[in-house]
């Protein structure tokens, strides 16, 4: 039977984060998933339990202004302030694995993060990545008007809560899971326009990163993705400099594959995938 722990810790500057873990009593690899925007780590529990199930150690956190995690909701001073968050987690990580291999299973914003990670040389030893949904850029271009009023926006008031425009049914067909975000009280709806220029900006770069990143990448998305551009995500994909990559757009399915109707399928592959590589 697999234990589940979770507690805090400290990032780079201070700030206190959450985690927590779900391990079986000897495990074949080690996961670390990265939650997306707005999102937190604990709607991840049934992948956890699917990759434990399979005899993997999984582990996850919230990153700044996220889910349990300090900080304003939904705010960075700086892009890097997130990767400095996820490099912390990750060697925090790296050395309860020894010498078991890991990787690392990161969703929408979460994708933007590692691939921006890896270019700057971090997540040292990672044996593969998945990437679900990544958020390389928005699937509707918004409005000029609404930029430049982020930009003007950001310039005096840069954490100034507004609303990002997401519903439950961007996320997905299950409504179920619909509910369950409405009523969660750590699921955060609001934006603040110093994280929009961030993130904006690092979407602007990351295609140029595509090249330099040679690890194992399974790449996946739901063909209705209404937040994510899918075309996008296979543009990186096309561009990755690694040769050992895989590909996959699931029918159907919206912006969070692993809370789909059919997640049983995503989970499948996903373990089947990180199976091959160990």
């Amino acid at each position: 039977m697999a234990r589940f722990d979770e507690g805090f810790f400290t990032g780079k500057d201070g700030l206190r984060l959450y985690w927590m873990s779900e391990q079986p009593e000897q495990p074949r690899a080690h996961v670390v998933v990265v939650h997306g925007y707005g999102d937190h780590i604990g709607r991840y529990r049934t992948t956890f339990d699917a990759l434990t199930a399979q005899g993997f150690a999984v582990h996850g956190f919230d990153y700044r202004g996220h889910g349990r995690a300090d900080g304003r909701r939904g705010f960075c001073n700086t892009w890097p302030d997130y990767l400095d968050d996820l490099a912390g987690f990750w060697e925090r990580v790296r050395r309860e694995a020894g010498d078991r291999k890991i990787f690392v299973l990161a969703h929408s914003h979460g994708g933007l993060m590692t691939a921006h990670l890896l270019a700057r040389h971090g997540l040292e030893g990672v044996s593969g990545i998945v990437l679900s949904a990544p958020y390389f850029k928005l699937a509707i271009t918004p409005p000029a008007l609404k930029v430049v009023a982020a930009r003007t926006v950001g310039r005096v008031l840069p954490w100034m809560p507004v609303k990002s425009g997401l519903t439950p049914e961007h996320l997905s067909r299950d409504e179920a899971v619909q509910r369950a975000v409405r009523q969660d009280p750590l699921y955060n709806s609001l934006a603040t326009p110093r994280w929009f220029i961030e993130s904006t900006l690092a979407q602007g770069r990351v295609m140029t990163l595509a090249s330099e990143l040679r690890v194992p990448l399974f790449l996946l998305a739901g063909a209705e993705d209404g937040v994510a551009s899918v075309d996008a995500g296979r543009l990186f994909f096309e561009a990755v400099g690694s040769k050992d990559k895989v590909y996959k757009v699931y029918p159907g399915m919206r912006h969070e594959p692993l809370n789909e109707l059919g997640k049983e399928e995503v989970q499948r592959d996903i373990s089947n995938w990180i199976s091959a590589h160990l």
